[in-house]
C-alpha cells in the first residue's frame, strides 16, 4: 500500500470528542465503520504517490460533528470530514475526491451528503484552499458543485447536497473524475 500522510493514519479529531492522534483509537473506528458502512474514504494517488485522500461515512459515525459549529448534521446524511491534498493542482485533486465521494453515496442509496465549510477572503488563491489539509472545506466549491447552506455559526457553515436529483453535468463530471481514480488494493478501506 502506498504511504498516507502520516497525519490521516492516526488522526481521531472527527471520530472522538477528544481530538488528537491515537492510532489504536483509528483502528478500532476504521474497523467499525467499515463494518456497518463499507469502505469509509478515498486515496488519490499518481503511480505510488498519494496525491490525496478524503474521509467520509455515515454522520453518525463522527461525533465531533455534534458539537461543531452550525452542527450537528443531519442524521440521514453521509458526512465528508477531512481531506489531505498536495500536489500540483490541489484544487481540482479535491474536487475529483468530493466528486467521487458524491457518486459513492448516491451509489449506496442515501439522501444526501454534507460538510462543514469555511468561506476564505477573496485574496486567498482557491489552490491554497484546497492545498494539504482542511476538517474545513472551501465554502465557494461546495456551492459550486451544488451544496448550499443548511446554517451558519460565526465562519462555519455546515453545507448539504441533496442526491435525489443532482445538479445538471455533475454527474459526467464524477464519472470522469472516477474514471480517473483507481481504487486502493485488496478493497480494504481507504483510510484519511
Amino acid at each position: 500500500m502506498r504511504d498516507l500522510p502520516a497525519c490521516c493514519t492516526d488522526c481521531v479529531f472527527w471520530q472522538t470528542l477528544r481530538g488528537g492522534s491515537d492510532e489504536s483509537e483509528r483502528d478500532r473506528w476504521a474497523h467499525r465503520t467499515e463494518r456497518a458502512f463499507g469502505p469509509w474514504g478515498r486515496v488519490l494517488s499518481d503511480g505510488d504517490s498519494v496525491i490525496g485522500v478524503l474521509q467520509y461515512g455515515p454522520s453518525s459515525a463522527f461525533p465531533r460533528a455534534r458539537v461543531l459549529p452550525a452542527g450537528p448534521p443531519g442524521r440521514d446524511s453521509a458526512l465528508i470530514t477531512c481531506a489531505y491534498v498536495q500536489g500540483s493542482d490541489p484544487g481540482a485533486s479535491i474536487e475529483r475526491l468530493v466528486l467521487e465521494a458524491l457518486a459513492d453515496i448516491k451509489g449506496r442509496g442515501m439522501q444526501a451528503i454534507e460538510a462543514f465549510a469555511m468561506r476564505y477572503p477573496d485574496e486567498v488563491d482557491p489552490d491554497e484552499r484546497a492545498a494539504l489539509g482542511h476538517t474545513l472545506f472551501d465554502l465557494e466549491m461546495l456551492e459550486r458543485l451544488g451544496f448550499r447552506a443548511v446554517r451558519s455559526r460565526g465562519q462555519v457553515s455546515l453545507m448539504r447536497m441533496e442526491l435525489g436529483g443532482l445538479v445538471p453535468g455533475l454527474a459526467e463530471r464524477a464519472r470522469a473524475a472516477i474514471g480517473d481514480l483507481r481504487p486502493a488494493p485488496g478493497g480494504a478501506p481507504l483510510p484519511a
